[in-house]
């Protein structure tokens, strides 16, 4: 069970009233101030856009590619297997079969030859026998590989994105914004926007001319890459995304036309989510189980007939994926809460990321099952598998939670690691097996220092919320604020918004109680208040903590919902905060905790906390033992749970009827580990980990020490 709420953190303390200030305020919250970036960031798609020619090498690239394409040299793209390296390929390759060049391209297998430009597919490099290799999405750590085609007389030019290690390649030009003698304003672009950098930099160049229908082609592809490689969606990245949208309503790419007649059903609007969830798993697809054959026949193909068979066939592959994707997922959280887990690394006990590994795991789902372990437990995740090649190293892939510098942590640690790459929010590595325990340790010790804390702390628990809405304020006119701020993505999140006191008129489970859904009206208007539809997703343990009648807060975002033509306001739950039947002894509850922490006696913390009753307040009474006792076992028994106290407390007394504050249900779980009953482990003052175990005859609680000091007849 994971029963586990949020700080909330609202930016904004006056609640807001009126749907044209709240545009205001979600741009001052995003630090847009100044007339000049209001208006790059809501500009249509004349937004930030820089010059080419500003990236270090830019010039150099341009004359070696128009003096190979003049002589008809042969020309290898070199990309990779994911969305951003498919579509950047995909890209320079369409560019250069404009201009009848003799021109390949060469994506490596993900299990068979690994990211970037190795060892193992050097021999088919060479083969193509090349006068100039390009790398898109790829190339800037490839050091010896690079030095290896330069000494057989091959030009390279490296375009990349990713972070730069100790040293450059010595390839002819490197585009990349990363180096440290950079000149480009923006370095966020992903793999494909560096790519089309370089193709709007030889339209500019004028020797071998950019078409319209080029041009948008080149938008369209790297808009769907920067939204699915998980960069900054900030400053240009903006102006590609909105001018590919733009473009994507009547698309120049074949490819791109026929994933909209088939995926865009009625009433669906093209936008970052819909590409999210449906454009790029499919694109993706193919990297992750076969080769990227299929994703690249759908953006190099002219043909609509054979564009739409390569839709279909990443479809069906996509389907392939996802059920081995949901076996890894299901296997690697029974992982993680078994109660046989090591408690070192306890998922509550950790403050670095959490890590899982699978013999016989899929290497092409490792990423993605890692970002759905990040959101699931809200803390950054490391997937490892045996590697496919060398048998002595496991293979894993990253996702970072919140603000978690990832790639940060692993350079920092890069002596444990036979290699990694990437970036902040997503990287992959490789580490002996043997040498496994003390990357962990080290990940772990790294993870401490980087965000200055201690004891699992997480900096990420907090929910950051741009400002509250009254009731009547959740609506269409509001929505239609909300989403001048697209697109959407990191450095630009949609904003989270928090209403208070709605009464809970319905609950609904969803997806056999994976998921709730709400149906909520004002408290202090119940009869003539909208009624507010919400969802939380992966939120299906509140089934068993809400009815109806509730009092609540929420935090939510807002999103659209459509069926058969019909679109309803629908709010995204990121949490709730239940009311309590009386706050004021809850309140008390908080602060006894803290006192008890302290190490004072509870007849001292009962004169220093007004009104408090030891007898009734503190102690735990036989019934609210049964009561604590039955509750766990109905919904923790055989696996490692993690509740927040007052979660916990409201959760034993929605099934048994009997009342019992924060402060109480921890004692309990105290006493209990003490007689045996259960493993405990405290993650926060009021956030427990703990594991049922099968007790030996009939344990006496009044025995315990944590029992006698609350009765005092035991020293604190």
């Amino acid at each position: 069970m994971l029963l586990t709420g949020n700080e909330w953190h609202v930016r904004t303390s006056s609640e807001i009233r009126d749907a044209d200030a709240l545009l205001n305020v979600l741009l001052k919250n995003r630090n847009i101030t100044s007339p000049e970036e209001i208006r790059d960031f809501l500009a249509d798609d004349n937004g930030k856009w820089y010059d080419p020619f500003l990236y270090k090498d830019m010039r150099e690239a341009v004359d070696l590619i128009n003096d190979v394409m003049d002589r008809n040299g042969k020309i290898l793209v070199y990309g990779d297997y994911d969305c951003d390296g498919v579509t950047a390929t995909s890209i320079l390759v369409r560019y250069f079969r404009y201009h009848n060049c003799n021109v390949s391209y060469i994506v490596p297998h993900r299990s068979e030859h690994g990211y970037g430009l190795t060892e193992k597919i050097m021999g088919k490099v060479i083969d193509e026998a090349p006068e100039l290799v390009i790398t898109v999405d790829c190339g800037i750590t490839n050091i010896d590989t690079v030095s290896e085609l330069k000494a057989r007389g091959i030009h390279v030019i490296v375009s990349d994105h990713h972070n730069v290690k100790d040293e450059l390649p010595s390839a002819d030009c490197v585009i990349c914004a990363k180096r440290s003698d950079n000149t480009y304003p923006f370095p966020d672009l992903c793999g494909a926007g560096v790519a089309l950098k370089i193709v709007e930099a030889l339209g500019r160049d004028g020797r071998h001319k950019v078409t319209s229908s080029l041009w948008h082609q080149t938008v369209e592809l790297a808009g769907l890459a920067t939204i699915a490689d998980l960069v900054s969606v900030t400053d240009e990245n903006r102006t590609i995304i909105k001018k590919a949208f733009k473009s994507m309503k009547d698309p120049s790419n074949v490819g791109v036309k026929m994933m909209n007649e088939k995926l865009l059903t009625r009433g669906k609007n093209l936008d970052e989510t819909f590409i999210s969830f449906n454009y790029v798993p499919r694109i993706n697809a193919a990297g992750r189980l076969y080769d990227s054959s299929d994703a690249l026949r759908l953006f190099l193909e002219d043909t609509p007939s054979k564009a739409g068979v390569a839709v279909d066939d990443l479809t069906r592959e996509n389907d392939e994926r996802k059920a081995i994707e949901s076996k890894v997922y299901e296997e690697a959280c029974a992982q993680i809460e078994s109660p046989n887990r090591p408690a070192k690394w306890a998922l509550t006990r950790l403050a670095g990321p959490i890590v899982v590994y699978g013999k016989d795991w899929h290497q092409g789902v490792l990423g993605i099952v890692a970002g759905k372990i990040a959101q699931t437990y809200r803390r950054s995740c490391i997937v490892f598998t045996d590697d496919g090649i060398d048998p002595e190293c496991a293979k894993g892939s990253g996702r970072a939670y919140g603000s978690f510098d990832l790639f940060g942590a692993l350079t920092n640690i890069s002596d444990r690691l036979v290699n990694f790459g990437g970036h902040k929010k997503a990287a992959g590595m490789m580490v002996r097996k043997k040498d496994m325990s003390e990357f962990l340790d080290a990940l772990e010790a790294e993870s401490l220092r980087i965000r200055g804390i201690s004891d699992g702390e997480d900096e990420t628990d907090a929910i950051e919320i741009d400002c509250e809405l009254d009731p009547s304020e959740v609506n269409f006119d509001t929505y239609a604020k909300v989403c001048e701020l697209r697109p959407f993505g990191i450095g630009n999140s949609k904003p989270v918004f928090k209403t208070s006191d709605l009464l809970i008129s319905g609950i609904y489970s969803m997806s056999e109680g994976a998921h709730i859904r709400l149906d909520l009206v004002d408290s202090k208007d119940a009869k003539n208040g909208n009624v507010l539809s919400a969802v939380g997703f992966g939120m299906g343990s509140y089934l068993d903590l809400l009815k109806v009648g509730d009092i609540i807060d929420i935090a939510y975002t807002m999103n659209e919902f459509c069926v058969r033509g019909d679109t309803t306001l629908s709010l995204h739950l990121e949490d709730i905060h239940p009311h309590f039947e009386d706050t004021f002894i809850w309140q008390k509850s908080a602060i006894a905790e803290k006192l008890y922490m302290s190490g004072l006696a509870i007849d001292q913390i009962a004169k220093m906390s007004k009104d408090s009753d030891p007898e009734t307040d503190m102690i735990p009474t036989p019934e609210q033992f049964k009561a604590s006792y039955l509750t766990l076992n109905k919904y923790c028994k055989g696996s490692m749970s993690t509740a927040d106290c007052n979660l916990l407390a409201k959760l034993v007394n929605v099934n048994t009827g009997v009342t019992i504050t924060p402060f109480q249900i921890k004692r309990c779980l105290e006493i209990f580990s003490e007689c045996g009953l259960v493993s405990l482990g405290a993650v926060k003052p009021t956030r427990l980990c703990f594991t049922l175990l099968e007790a030996e005859g009939k344990p006496k609680l009044t025995d315990t020490k944590t029992y006698k000091r609350l009765t005092g007849n035991g020293q604190v």
